[in-house]
């Protein structure tokens, strides 16, 4: 939840502007080995990209994400592979560059230079400054101004191209009431479960039987592909362990960053209890959702303990399990009605907020008044980030090493040994065991994409390994007499499944009309259940799990009442279902969100077609990836 408050404080735009103004992080150097210095990394259209363009925008985007999501950023990290995000960046910035190019848009000289002088980074008490202009592209992107002015000029060109593709975009007033109705139509639903497993203890197959569904599916009992590799993690802190950065050195990073990185907001910390109500919730699911918050506003007023309160009722994951605890925050980093309430409140406060994601209880913990780290408190913090730059830098120049070494036939525990490392040995795994044996996805990812015997460089989610793939098991049908118990029991299972189909299909022929539902049920000992008034858009059928077939066919029913005429099955269980209401949005309730749907509507369509036309230009043009610089698996050439 924290991360989707923040997420939704910030503008695309708003980010973008972060990437490109806030410099708080040193670049994570360029490679000096044979890669980086002979070879493109990727080509487009027959422009070369290199590897350090790739680091410095991965470097970039790391930036970005620090700055908007806070202690919050190194777990989407871990997420995301950055230097395949950076290239995919790069690539489409190419791309839309020339496109532009090719239409005739420009940008001027005295455009670019406006823009550049009133980045705030640049500027000493609110006016342009060149010499600080040099230092922060040469400490923190290592980029001359030219550079920098040549990709600046890139994206304002971007800026417009994009303006005229979202500028074409038209959305009518019906068009997005019908997509508003779609969205927030509820219906309620009756159902009748059969399960399968009211016929699991009457089933008996013979010998001859299991052998006739051994042979029919035995794609079905298949042992999957299993690998065994070695690989060297090139930890940036094992590296960088003795480096001890100059007392200048912290002091200009210091001096670099203190508006972006050292002078913080007011901050406050607070705890919640969210009482989540759906974005297509009712007004009266928004009634119920007050009511419960209500309820335990008056539980704290009484007394209770908060955290107490957070891990038991809190629909937050994020937070119910810190008892509600954010952390601090600035206000710009929480959707605005939530900041707004929550910095207007007092120290050991409580209120009830209500924002797009339903109720929150808030109890105001402190408040943290602006200020700016002295750099004596920023110290080791600095010390750490230039480490862990150095530690960086040293893994890449020791990988492009390394791969040499280990291509000409050193062994891997050689090459770890050497570097004061530690090579690890797997046991064997497959794909979906990978992630219990290796530590990093994207390790596993393209390790189990070797050939026996092969190695190669892996850019990991935080730093890169050395992988060789020592053997490989391939996949196999076992004989029957070593999985007979259990090519027996998913016979079972199979049978008991089209028994509870066979026995719902009887059920639904006998409910020849809507006020027949209840009394076939009753007649054959099964019990109705209902599922309350939900939003048909979402799929999931509460009590059962997404089935978005049952709610589909729940929007072709001709009247209402009525039953969908035809069984369903879902985890090998059958069902029947009549469709009880279906309700669309009323005009009042169109009129109150229709503000903030349009703007949310045209947004999201814009942004399609930007996507579409980035698609198309992509589809058009000849791409090629050097997989072994990128560590992924390269997409098809297009030409």
């Amino acid at each position: 939840m924290l991360d989707l408050m923040r997420r939704y404080a910030y503008s695309w735009t708003t980010r973008i502007i972060l990437g490109l103004i806030t410099v708080v992080f040193i670049f994570w150097g360029v490679g000096t080995g044979f890669f980086s210095t002979v070879h493109p990394l990727a080509t487009v259209n027959g422009h070369r990209i290199l590897a350090d363009q790739v680091d410095r925008e991965a470097n970039r985007i790391k930036q970005t994400l620090e700055n908007i999501y806070g202690a919050n950023a190194a777990g989407l990290l871990k997420s995301i592979n950055l230097r395949e995000e950076a290239l995919d960046r790069i690539v489409e910035n190419r791309l839309v560059n020339e496109e532009a190019r090719r239409i005739g848009l420009h940008i001027s000289t005295a455009e670019l230079r406006e823009k550049i002088a009133s980045q705030p980074a640049f500027q000493m008490d609110g006016h342009f400054d060149f010499r600080q202009y040099q230092a922060i592209l040469r400490n923190n992107f290592n980029m001359l101004p030219n550079e920098y002015e040549a990709e600046m000029r890139t994206e304002m060109t971007q800026d417009l191209l994009r303006n005229m593709v979202s500028e074409a975009v038209l959305v009518s007033d019906s068009e997005a009431r019908h997509v508003f109705d779609l969205r927030n139509e509820s219906i309620s639903l009756a159902y009748i479960e059969v399960p399968y497993q009211n016929y699991v203890a009457g089933i008996s197959p013979t010998e001859k039987q299991v052998e006739q569904f051994y042979q029919a599916h035995q794609e079905a009992f298949r042992e999957p592909e299993r690998f065994k590799i070695d690989y060297i993690h090139y930890d940036p802190m094992v590296l960088a362990a003795n480096f001890k950065p100059a007392d200048k050195q912290i002091k200009q990073f210091y001096q670099d960053n203190l508006k972006s990185r050292f002078t913080h907001p007011e901050e406050a910390r607070a705890s919640h209890i969210l009482i989540r109500v759906s974005p297509t919730a009712s007004a009266e699911q928004w009634a119920q959702a007050k009511k419960k918050a209500e309820e335990i506003f008056q539980k704290l007023k009484k007394g209770a303990d908060f955290a107490k309160l957070a891990k038991e009722y809190s629909q937050d994951p994020g937070s119910r399990g810190q008892g509600g605890d954010l952390g601090f925050f600035s206000r710009e980093q929480m959707i605005k009605p939530f900041a707004d309430a929550v910095f207007a409140m007092k120290p050991g406060q409580i209120r009830i907020i209500r924002t797009t994601f339903g109720y929150h209880i808030v109890k105001l913990e402190a408040l943290r008044p602006a200020h700016v780290d002295t750099l004596a408190e920023a110290r080791p913090r600095i010390i750490a980030i230039l480490r862990d730059a150095q530690g960086t830098r040293l893994a890449r120049e020791a990988l492009d090493q390394d791969i040499s070494s280990a291509l000409s036939g050193e062994s891997l525990a050689d090459i770890a040994k050497k570097r004061g490392l530690s090579m690890v040995e797997t046991p064997f795994f497959s794909r979906a065991e990978a992630a219990g044996v290796v530590p990093d996805p994207k390790l596993a990812q393209q390790a189990v994409k070797l050939d026996k015997g092969q190695v190669r460089a892996v850019m990991g989610t935080g730093a890169p390994y050395l992988v060789k793939l020592v053997d490989l098991k391939p996949s196999y049908i076992p004989a029957l007499k070593d999985i007979h118990e259990r090519a027996r029991q998913a016979l079972i299972r199979s049978i008991a499944e089209d028994k509870a189909r066979a026995q719902a299909d009887k059920l639904l022929a006998q409910i020849k009309e809507p006020a027949a539902f209840d009394k076939v049920a009753q007649q054959n000992n099964l019990t109705v259940q209902k599922t309350g008034a939900f939003p048909r858009s979402g799929g999931t059928v509460p009590g059962i799990g997404s089935l978005p077939e049952v709610t589909d066919a729940a929007a072709t029913v001709p009247e209402i009442p009525g039953v969908i005429g035809r069984v369903m099955q879902q985890d090998g269980n059958a069902y029947i279902f009549e469709v009880l209401s279906r309700t669309l949005p009323s005009d009042r309730e169109w009129a109150a969100a229709k503000k903030d749907f349009m703007r949310e509507y045209i947004a999201r369509r814009q942004a399609q077609a930007w996507m579409r036309f980035v698609d198309a230009l992509k589809a058009k043009a000849a791409i090629t990836i050097d997989t072994n610089q990128l560590g992924v698996q390269a997409p098809s050439s297009t030409s």
